[in-house]
């Protein structure tokens, strides 16, 4: 996976472990109930275990809920929120079809724990990117928008450990595409601005460059990732490259803008009483 465990006399994580966790997850994202952390059932750092679960819960997502994949996420790319929930590597979650809405959607909050709202630029794919070489991804991109993650953990705290988040899909809960979209290059996204406002009052905002130096960093990791899992990212699949700015409480019953400079705006507003 994208890196091996801290001790080579660690024992690999039991498969039934693996299904039991993952089943307890899917259930709690189906029932909009919280579990405990999962990282005191994993050896310390056992990614391979953590995106071992990951898979079996979009698995199951997919045998039981008629879901299909559509993208990725990569998560944890911008050190401020790396520094404020405690962990130092990205990471990366799936997509389906059931989790992209278009800008100006209505969300239910009964369907969600604890919503965290963050923005960030979206790559949409015209083609497969089967080496992550810098020309074959820029080759393979169709176009970018602007684009809100929508964040709940199955979890009664936050991010936990580097294993909880990545068993619990990366924290991704869907996304929320923008009103435009742009060809890459069009804008320099290492210096584009972003501000994330609910009801008119200021969230948080930041600048590109906080995504790994440069959001199409984060689309290199997760292309090299993909293919060295034997997944290699394919046309048409849509990517989240990680927060611009903090990733807050969403606040309920406004709506919330997201604008990044060059690119336009997205918006979406959670309903409490939906």
């Amino acid at each position: 996976m994208t890196e091996q465990n801290d001790s080579a006399t660690t024992q690999p994580t039991a498969p039934e472990t693996i299904r039991a966790i993952a089943r307890e997850l899917h259930d709690a994202r189906v029932g909009v109930y919280t579990v405990p952390y999962v990282s005191p059932r994993l050896p310390e750092r056992d990614l391979d275990a953590a995106y071992a679960i990951s898979a079996e819960f979009a698995q199951l997502r997919e045998r039981e809920l008629g879901v299909r994949p559509v993208g990725r996420k990569v998560g944890l790319t911008n050190p401020l929120v790396q520094a404020r929930v405690g962990v130092f590597e990205p990471d990366y979650g799936i997509i389906h079809d059931d989790m992209v809405f278009a800008s100006g959607v209505v969300l239910p909050a009964s369907r969600y724990n604890r919503l965290l709202i963050e923005a960030e630029v979206a790559f949409v794919l015209k083609d497969d990117i089967l080496e992550a070489t810098p020309e074959a991804i820029i080759a393979a991109i169709d176009y970018v928008t602007p684009a809100f993650e929508i964040v709940d953990f199955r979890y009664d705290g936050s991010v936990g450990q580097i294993v909880d988040t990545i068993a619990d899909n990366a924290g991704c809960s869907g996304v929320v595409l923008g009103e435009e979209k742009h060809p890459y290059g069009s804008v320099d996204l290492t210096e584009v601005e972003m501000v994330i406002t609910g009801g008119g009052e200021e969230i948080t905002r930041g600048v590109g460059s906080n995504v790994l130096g440069d959001p199409i960093n984060a689309i290199q990791w997760l292309a090299e990732t993909a293919i060295r899992t034997g997944q290699p990212l394919r046309a048409g699949e849509v990517l989240l490259s990680g927060s611009i700015g903090y990733i807050e409480p969403w606040p309920a019953d406004v709506e919330c803008v997201a604008t990044i400079s060059g690119l336009g705006r997205v918006v979406a507003t959670v309903d409490s009483e939906k």
